[in-house]
């Protein structure tokens, strides 16, 4: 047996706990009109999911819960709990027993329970899908729904057939993939619309980033070409420092040994002068003092004149006069100055010539008083004469004396000047070595303003050396002809190559302000334009990543749609075979005669492109001209949906079935029929009859026998087969 256990509580007409067992392959229940063993029926469709009111003959979900009665009062829920025998493992389910539970109470709350544990009612449907129990195929049939499968529609009735066929499984399989594909394309245009709006902004955002990624290409370029411009700036400052004639050391050095040369010099000629003719100089010295006494008395003598010649009587003005006078003694006390005597009597001269001048010019005057002044002047005039004389005397004797002196002054004065030029020397040195520092200084600030390391600048200048230096020297040594010559020269040669001259020079300035104007023009990078960049380019590969995957999922659906579809097909194509050779063979024996076959036919959908499939019937009634469904009668429907449903049965073998009162249009000929071919499909399924039908009970292994008691609430009798039989005996 497949379905083991069926226990209600407070179901429709059944009060309290009822508990039906079915340990045989076929199972009756019977009783009178009215007593409620259809609803046993009724409970086995609502508990597997049933959610048409109709199809279990009620108004509402209230209208099954036991309503009561003049000594029971009104149950607050009722349930329905079907257990079935797994160990063949015909539901797809590891346990060896299924619970299926469905429970309802009177605010109208359904609950479902799968063992016990609360599940959804697509738990409940998958389920009995894979076990070929379903809601709309031929596992329970209700009273006077036989004819049913002939009056439906060509697109129901091949339903129907599916889920008897065990092909209800693969069908919402295939109806859940077609759900998933519907919401895949949704959510692919969504995701489409999506891209489309952000791809704009990420394009003016790529534009601006690019411009940005340019401006690192062309800084990279030009840090390259920067560093070959800034490397030979960094020659031409190391040239400055180069050595042009002595190094600062050696001009040092000379200069020490010129200032000890004249201070040995210097100590010699005042050592030589200390010991020269004192008394000589001394001699000068006191005929100095008498020439300088004999020209202040001469002096006073013509201050003297002077005032003579301010009395009146002049032919000029007072301040004429006074400027002459004034005159005459800036000569001479300018004539105090000079040691030359001969200078000094020429410059005397002059001044009497002046006195004269004033003194001819006048009109009246003390000429004896001037005239005795210039007698007086005359006769100091031949002392100084004579003073002067000695005094050159004596000086040629001590200029002879100290000639030598002057020869040693001489060579130091010369030594003075050589040092002078070497101070000179020093200091340009200095200069230029002060001037290369402050070049170097504003090079590397110029360096460091441009971005770059000093060091990289400098290792770049001799790292460059270096290496051409060593490929050619390893390049000349394998080939025997390098020396130490040719490696100068090398070296001079990659210098060369890295230091351009002027023209070539000013191109890659030139190259090198124009990137960095270029640079200038792109602007600086803006982080909150790039982090929205990367959050725009990232949701954009996102969504991007997203169409890719849910074209490939629409895509991996559709396929899986048209290989569900074929598997359908072709299944159904085979069990439809296999089906029309039962219905001929039922239907010939029920009928004595005639045909019936079913037929697929394909029709188109209306407002759809997609055409569906169905099932017609067509029958041929023996000693009749009847081929058409309509045209039979109600028995006839009866025994052709009858051959239909042995022939359905047989061939796909579904585990129950169910029947309500299918039999009760049969007469005693096609009773026995019925009952014999029951008995030949009870190998595979088991069987549940609601009969009234004696030959059809003679078949049951177990009878219910539901009645009415007294509270009108439906009461449950059973009997097994041996216990029927007797009972049957003795009513014949």
């Amino acid at each position: 047996m497949f379905l083991k256990k069926v226990i209600l509580k407070n179901f429709k007409s059944f009060k309290g706990k009822t508990i039906l067992e079915f340990p045989f392959l076929i199972t009756a229940i019977i009783g009178p009109n009215g007593s409620g063993k259809s609803n046993i029926v009724d409970a086995l469709r609502w508990a597997l999911g049933e959610q048409s009111f109709k199809n279990i003959r009620a108004d509402k979900g209230q209208d099954l819960i036991f309503a009561g009665s003049e000594k029971d009062t009104t149950a607050a829920f009722c349930e329905v709990e079907l257990i079935f025998d797994n160990q063949g493992k015909i539901f797809n389910s590891e346990y060896s027993e299924i619970s299926i539970l469905r429970r309802i109470d009177k605010e109208g709350n359904n609950s479902y329970f799968l063992n016990h544990k609360s599940c959804r009612l697509k738990d409940i449907i998958d389920l009995t899908a894979s076990a070929k129990i379903g809601l709309k195929g031929f596992s329970i049939i209700n009273q006077g729904s036989i004819e049913n499968i002939l009056l439906v529609s060509p697109q129901e009735r091949r339903i129907m057939l599916e889920e008897i066929l065990g092909l209800k499984n693969i069908e919402l399989k295939k109806e859940e993939t077609k759900r998933k594909l519907e919401e895949t394309d949704i959510n692919l245009d969504k995701t489409i619309a999506l891209e489309k709006e952000i791809l704009p902004h990420l394009r003016s955002l790529k534009r601006q980033v690019n411009r940005w990624e340019k401006r690192e290409k062309i800084r990279e370029g030009l840090s390259e070409i920067e560093k070959q411009y800034f490397a030979n700036i960094y020659h031409s400052v190391l040239q400055e420092n180069s050595p042009k004639g002595q190094d600062s050391g050696s001009l040092n050095q000379n200069l020490e040994k010129i200032d000890k040369e004249i201070q040995e010099k210097e100590n010699r000629l005042l050592f030589s002068k200390e010991e020269g003719s004192n008394g000589l100089e001394a001699k000068v010295q006191n005929i100095t003092q008498e020439i300088i006494a004999l020209q202040n008395q001469k002096s006073t003598f013509l201050r003297e004149l002077g005032r003579q010649e301010v009395n009146p009587g002049f032919s000029f003005s007072r301040e004429e006069l006074e400027e002459r006078i004034s005159n005459i003694k800036n000569q001479l006390e300018h004539l105090l100055e000079i040691k030359d005597l001969s200078l000094v009597h020429k410059a005397i001269k002059e001044i009497i010539d002046n006195l004269n001048e004033i003194f001819s010019d006048k009109e009246k005057g003390n000429q004896k008083d001037i005239k005795k002044i210039q007698e007086a002047l005359s006769e100091l005039e031949k002392k100084l004469l004579v003073r002067s004389q000695e005094l050159k005397k004596n000086e040629e004797e001590i200029n002879e004396k100290n000639k030598g002196f002057r020869g040693a002054f001489e060579e130091i004065t010369k030594l003075r000047s050589q040092k002078e030029e070497l101070l000179k020397e020093v200091q340009k040195e200095e200069l230029l070595v002060e001037k290369y520092k402050l070049r170097l200084e504003d090079f590397k600030r110029r360096v460091e303003e441009a971005g770059l390391d000093y060091t990289v600048i400098e290792r770049y200048y001799k790292d460059y050396l270096v290496s051409r230096s060593a490929r050619n020297k390893d390049y000349l040594v394998s080939r025997g002809v390098y020396t130490e010559r040719s490696e100068c020269a090398r070296n001079q040669k990659n210098k060369k190559d890295i230091l351009l001259d002027g023209e070539k020079f000013i191109l890659l300035e030139k190259q090198v302000f124009r990137l960095k104007r270029e640079i200038a023009e792109i602007g600086t990078e803006d982080a909150n334009v790039m982090k929205e960049y990367q959050e725009v380019s990232k949701r954009y590969e996102f969504l991007f990543q997203q169409i890719e995957d849910l074209q490939k999922g629409s895509q991996d659906l559709k396929i899986l749609i048209q290989e569900l579809t074929k598997e359908i097909e072709k299944t159904f194509e085979q069990s439809l075979n296999g089906i029309n050779k039962d219905f001929n063979r039922y239907f010939r024996l029920i009928f004595s005669g005639g045909s019936a076959k079913l037929e697929q036919i394909k029709r188109q959908r209306i407002l759809s492109e997609e055409p569906y499939w169905g099932v017609d019937i067509r029958v041929d009634i023996p000693k009749t001209e009847l081929k058409s469904l309509e045209m039979l009668s109600g028995g006839e429907k009866t025994l052709a949906a009858i051959s239909l449903l042995f022939a359905i049965v047989n061939q796909s073998d579904p585990p129950l079935v169910v029947v309500d009162e299918i039999d009760a249009a049969l007469d005693e000929e096609n009773s026995q029929r019925f009952s014999q071919i029951l008995k030949e499909l009870c190998k595979n399924t088991q069987f549940i009859i609601i009969t009234h039908n004696r030959m059809t009970m003679t078949i049951a292994e177990v009878i219910y026998g539901v009645t009415i008691g007294e509270d009108n609430s439906s009461q449950l009798l059973s009997i097994k087969l041996e216990e029927s039989e007797r009972l049957l005996n003795k009513d014949k």
